[in-house]
């Protein structure tokens, strides 16, 4: 493994074969593609985004700022390839919070002459449409607890106490506001194709917002229904590693 700014190269891609690029959900680290990572065939790469999560998981600062956290994971992809001479296959993949990351990121690869191969994304609204529903950030922890379990489903089994405790609130927390926070300020539309899991059990995101990810690309959209909730990469990874290998290799 190679570890940049906030990037953590897990394997290197055999050559001509993909690496995937995968953004977490918000809250989460880079142990949240273990199962996935398990799943993918061998001969492909895999980079994780690996953003600090303060609250002594480690010694950094989450960003608050989806521009922010952008601009450091751009910066560490770049640095993993500014050593090699073929240029990677680099596929981007975002669930949750992570699909505006892999969105923010695309536009900075583009522009540092590093450009990816596709953008794959889950679980998130198009980056053009506003938050729809209250911020989650600054609620207190319990209606934040209950909130994210209505919204997402996967509630924490840890009660009200132990969440004031809990390691990862401060990164949770930040990686809420940078959500809630952002509004779009890109002109034009990426040069890339744009896949969109439709995750059929996952009630926090329309069919309608979904099919607006086409606004922001100047190529066809593709839409894949996939069978299950906010959370593919635990809930099912074999199937997620699927068919992320048949987007990828599909003409």
């Amino acid at each position: 493994m190679k570890r940049a700014r906030w990037m953590l190269r897990i394997r290197p891609a055999r050559p001509e074969e993909p690496t995937f690029v995968f953004f977490p959900h918000a809250g989460a680290t880079s142990l949240s593609i273990g199962r996935l990572l398990t799943a993918l065939p061998p001969q492909v790469g895999a980079i994780v985004a690996d953003l600090p999560r303060g609250s002594g998981l480690d010694d950094g600062t989450p960003p608050d700022q989806a521009e922010l956290a952008a601009e450091g994971l751009t910066q560490g992809l770049a640095s993993l390839y500014e050593q090699e001479t073929t240029a990677p296959r680099l596929v981007l993949v975002g669930n949750s919070y992570g699909a505006l990351l892999a969105y923010e990121t695309a536009w900075r690869l583009l522009e540092a002459a590093l450009s990816p191969e596709r953008l794959i994304v889950s679980g998130f609204r198009s980056p053009v449409l506003p938050p729809a529903d209250p911020p989650l950030y600054r609620l207190p922890l319990p209606q934040l607890r209950a909130e994210l379990s209505a919204r997402y489903g996967g509630a924490q089994e840890a009660d009200a106490t132990e969440w004031d405790d809990m390691p990862g609130i401060e990164a949770l927390r930040a990686d809420l506001k940078a959500c809630d926070t952002y509004r779009h300020a890109r002109h034009g539309r990426l040069p890339l194709p744009i896949d969109v899991l439709r995750l059929t059990r996952d009630t926090s995101t329309s069919l309608e917002d979904l099919r607006a990810w086409q606004s922001v690309t100047c190529l066809p959209l593709r839409m894949a229904d996939c069978a299950m909730g906010h959370f593919p990469w635990a809930e099912s990874p074999e199937l997620i590693a699927r068919t992320l290998i048949h987007l990828t290799y599909a003409p």
